[in-house]
């Protein structure tokens, strides 16, 4: 990884796991999720007239792209909040954001970009998707397929694909705009530009999704002041965050460092757990911790 990529990845992990760690507080569904992309998309909607000399240049299929990086992004937002409803957070959330450090690589591989990937990092990813899955188990004992057998660990793993989808879509999509003849924009200009179309893209697709689902309407109809404030607040760290992730896609070699080295949030998130909320601090997640931290190192070496 390049020394700018490894500090837009570092900053986004911290800024991740500190909304992952308000997050704690409550459980959050879809409909929280598409309040927090209305106030985020609202919020930053000057960037399209900042950025907006970029607009006429952005080519028709890149467009198709944000449609679908919009629809993949709010089902994965649906699965989250399902994985969350039926297990606990702690649990769901390392899971769904671990497994797709494996399956970004082997979809580089499988598309021909696996020589981009240094053979150390391959050991770093597998390392860091290890580590993810041992922080929240309480024992050793319960590393065992039956303490999987759970919808929420289904909801996890469909999350987890869904973040594989859109990180893929995302990177292809930068790949072609940074790429244009005569582009108007810097990398920093475009992954500006490129987080508030796909803020309105998920936010437009989340909409449809939930207006036909009774009690995810009902929730996002009642929802009053003090909910939409804390949205807006999520969304603006959300989408800064992932902001930052995007402008990094442009300084590595394949998107699969970025992906996993902002798993850097996730032991960050099981610290501040244990120094903050004083939650306990079992073997496995020292260890899970402690495997993480190795894999990140064989990544940034890599």
């Amino acid at each position: 990884m390049t020394l700018i990529a490894l500090l837009l990845v570092t900053v986004s992990a911290f800024t991740h796991a500190f909304w992952n760690f308000l997050s704690k507080r409550q459980n959050p569904q879809a409909a929280f999720f598409l309040m927090a992309s209305i106030a985020s998309a609202v919020i930053l909607s000057p960037i399209l007239v900042i950025f907006g000399d970029g607009l006429p240049a952005i080519p028709l299929a890149v467009w198709g792209l944000i449609a679908a990086t919009g629809a993949v992004q709010a089902v994965y937002y649906i699965f989250l909040a399902a994985a969350y409803r039926s297990g606990d957070l702690s649990h769901a959330y390392p899971l769904a954001r671990s497994l797709p450090v494996v399956l970004v690589a082997l979809v580089s591989v499988m598309l021909g970009r696996g020589s981009q990937i240094h053979p150390l990092a391959y050991v770093g990813f597998a390392a860091v998707t290890i580590g993810c899955i041992l922080l929240p188990v309480p024992k050793f004992s319960d590393i065992h397929p039956r303490h999987y057998r759970h919808k929420w660990v289904l909801f996890a793993l469909l999350a987890a694909v869904c973040i594989t989808g859109y990180t893929l879509l995302d990177d292809q999509s930068l790949r072609i705009l940074r790429s244009l003849p005569e582009t108007p924009l810097s990398n920093f200009g475009w992954a500006l530009l490129f987080g508030e179309l796909e803020a309105i893209s998920i936010s437009l697709f989340l909409t449809v999704f939930l207006l036909g689902w009774g009690p995810e309407r009902r929730s996002l109809m009642q929802a009053r002041g003090p909910e939409w404030r804390t949205a807006a607040v999520m969304g603006l760290i959300i989408t800064s965050t992932y902001g930052l992730v995007l402008l990094a896609m442009a300084y590595v070699s394949n998107v699969s460092y970025v992906l996993a080295f902002r798993q850097l949030s996730i032991p960050i998130g099981a610290a501040l757990g244990i120094l903050v909320r004083k939650e306990a601090a079992y073997p496995p997640k020292l260890v899970g911790i402690g495997v993480v931290v190795v894999g990140l190192i064989l990544v940034v070496v890599g």
